[in-house]
């Protein structure tokens, strides 16, 4: 009975690891680039601006202070950063936590309609590639990394401006603008912006990695919507501890939708009952697991016997 519950619980475990190609570099072209990071501290009031061909590389680092291979990836991120100019930002796993404390139900809700896949570790540059796991592709993460980051953004002549307004009677003001030719991205597509609230530093020691400290941490994720420019009160999240929030400027090219070029054709009564058939049967990689597992029940019942 015993060998018997050992197999069932391999075989769900075995069912819902994911079929991810981790380590290999994948180029996104479901989804358009992510650009901007200009920054404030979200204490004071303040102004920043910069043009296009000035902003950081944006790397989004989805993670969990639970994921021991997550630090990896931290580190190697870290490694580069003097190397390149980049800014990176990480998303912590929320929906289903009961650990991690530092992430957000905007930002899950984002990484999943962007990224649809929530798999600790996740990197993403300028949110055109994605590399899944902690396992390099080449040498070094430190190499895939750098080779990530050689995917420049063709942004065009623009700018990319952040006005922060701090008063003790209201809530913040924020006013954006986005000077951006968009005859550089493709047809028919447009530009959504939002706020990154992200915390400088978060002190946790009672992760699983082993980790104390937490750097750039989005806490939260605030739409402003397609207009190139305009302005907007703002309710600030509260900070995990401490007082080092800050605000960052993001902007997202979201691609036109695909045009379903070949129609719909009703399937006959044939087509459909042999579809049917098809369902029915497990693939084959889940044959081959149920007979490896069943074999070794069989195997190990008959040594106890």
């Amino acid at each position: 009975m015993r060998v018997r519950a050992t197999c069932v619980i391999l075989v769900l475990l075995l069912s819902i690891i994911p079929s991810t190609n981790a380590g290999s570099p994948e180029e996104l072209d479901n989804v358009g680039p992510v650009f901007g990071g200009v920054h404030l501290d979200a204490n004071v009031s303040g102004n920043s601006s910069s043009s296009l061909s000035d902003l950081p590389a944006i790397v989004e680092d989805y993670t969990a202070t639970w994921c021991t291979n997550c630090v990896d990836v931290e580190h190697a991120l870290d490694d580069i950063a003097d190397d390149n100019h980049m800014q990176t930002y990480h998303f912590h796993r929320f929906i289903g936590e009961n650990e991690d404390p530092l992430g957000s139900q905007e930002g899950d809700d984002r990484w999943i309609d962007r990224y649809e896949q929530r798999l600790p570790p996740t990197a993403v540059f300028n949110g055109t590639i994605r590399q899944v796991g902690s396992v390099p592709d080449g040498e070094t993460l430190q190499d895939d990394y750098n080779q990530n980051l050689q995917n420049y953004l063709s942004l065009g002549i623009g700018s990319s401006s952040l006005g922060w307004v701090v008063s003790n009677d209201s809530n913040p003001i924020a006013t954006w603008n986005l000077a951006v030719d968009m005859s550089n991205f493709p047809e028919d597509s447009h530009i959504e912006s939002s706020l990154w609230i992200v915390e400088v530093l978060a002190y946790f020691p009672d992760g699983g990695n082993q980790e104390e400290y937490y750097h750039k941490s989005v806490k939260t994720v605030i739409q402003l919507g397609n207009a190139t420019t305009g302005s907007m009160e703002v309710t600030m999240p509260t900070a995990y501890d401490g007082d080092d929030l800050q605000v960052h400027l993001i902007h997202e090219v979201i691609l036109p939708e695909p045009e379903d070029e070949t129609p719909a054709i009703p399937p006959t009564d044939d087509d459909s009952s042999e579809d049917d058939e098809d369902s029915g049967l497990p693939s084959i990689g889940l044959v081959a697991v149920l007979a490896i597992t069943m074999f070794a029940a069989i195997t190990v019942q008959r040594k106890q016997q």
